[in-house]
């Protein structure tokens, strides 16, 4: 799925920002950081000291869901992202065939909105400024 959506976001940013895969991003509550499915930086962001972005670049960070990760990613990243002002959370889960996108973050460690979009139907993330659209229609499906 990262290999469908990365070039579709990258091609969109057209130099407005960067998209990294798995490369670890320092967070406040963590010594040795995240490294998320695919994150979007924002335009203008710079790494610190470490050779890393913080989690203040992040425009958004996409996970996609496995049996070994549901947990940390529906509750622990949820509860971290949120605390840290990330503006948009996509969980893409291959066994529901589904996006669920959260957006407007609390300091408490909860999005306010949540909004599912079934693979098949276009993933909108909405970014400082403009707009990315992702084609979910070749997202692998679960059978189940």
């Amino acid at each position: 799925m990262i290999l469908r959506a990365a070039p579709q976001i990258e091609q969109q940013l057209a130099g407005h920002g960067d998209i990294l895969s798995d490369v670890m991003i320092d967070f406040p509550s963590s010594l040795w950081g995240y490294a998320p499915d695919l994150a979007i930086i924002a335009p203008g962001s710079e790494r610190n000291k470490r050779g890393r972005f913080e989690w203040h670049s992040l425009e958004a960070v996409l996970e996609i869901i496995s049996l070994g990760t549901r947990d940390d990613d529906f509750e622990k990243k949820l509860r971290m992202y949120a605390e840290c002002a990330i503006p948009l959370y996509v969980i893409i889960d291959p066994s529901d065939n589904s996006c669920v996108v959260h957006s407007n973050p609390t300091r408490t460690g909860a999005y306010t909105d949540q909004e599912k979009i079934p693979f098949g139907e276009d993933l909108v993330l909405p970014l400082e400024g403009r707009e990315i659209v992702v084609k979910t229609d070749g997202f692998p499906r679960s059978e189940g």
